[in-house]
């Protein structure tokens, strides 16, 4: 992959699609957490470098999950890949991002005012994640690839009021990529 950059516009190179499952846990080697918290992803790498096998990408992700029991979400990362490809086309992966996360409770929220509980307007909170995480991504054509990843994300602040400033997430996740550019293969 060449740089994106052309007379200082930025073209994107790639689309990602995925969808994954989100827990509230520590990682694990079970991927697949039960019950299932459904998520969406939608990512565009801006940046791509490929030398010696070697391959980085640098993006942003927008994602949505729900939490049936605790939360809707909503997040928007800056995000690093490092990988090598294989001859035979197989990438292993190391990912990293860095964003905002808005979430918001799912549920009626109340208040206690005037000796009393009350509805209460819940425009959710706004976080910041960190996410570390591996991946795998194999070549099904010259324009698309799938991946697998499985990542940890941290929250910040979580429930401060509650001595918890932060929580781990697992997120586990399948999707595909899409080469933009006509004019060189996916792992190059």
């Amino acid at each position: 992959m060449n740089s994106s950059i052309s007379y200082g516009q930025i073209k994107p190179e790639s689309i990602r699609l995925s969808v994954f499952n989100e827990a509230i846990a520590i990682p694990s080697y079970k991927l697949i957490k039960s019950p299932i918290h459904p998520g969406i992803l939608v990512g565009i790498d801006f940046f791509g470098k490929f030398k010696n096998h070697w391959k980085q990408t640098i993006g942003a992700d927008l994602s949505y999950y729900y939490h049936r029991t605790f939360e809707h979400a909503i997040m928007l990362d800056a995000t690093y890949s490092i990988g090598y490809s294989f001859k035979f086309g197989l990438q292993p992966k190391l990912l990293t991002s860095l964003g905002y996360k808005h979430s918001i409770l799912t549920g009626t929220q109340y208040k206690f005012e005037s000796g009393q509980y009350e509805k209460a307007t819940n425009l959710g909170k706004p976080q910041v994640n960190l996410k570390l995480g591996f991946g795998l991504e194999y070549p099904i054509s010259e324009k698309i690839a799938v991946n697998i990843d499985y990542r940890t994300m941290v929250v910040y602040p979580y429930a401060p009021k509650k001595d918890i400033p932060m929580v781990p997430h697992s997120i586990f996740g399948i999707g595909a990529i899409m080469k933009l550019n006509n004019t060189k293969k996916l792992n190059q």
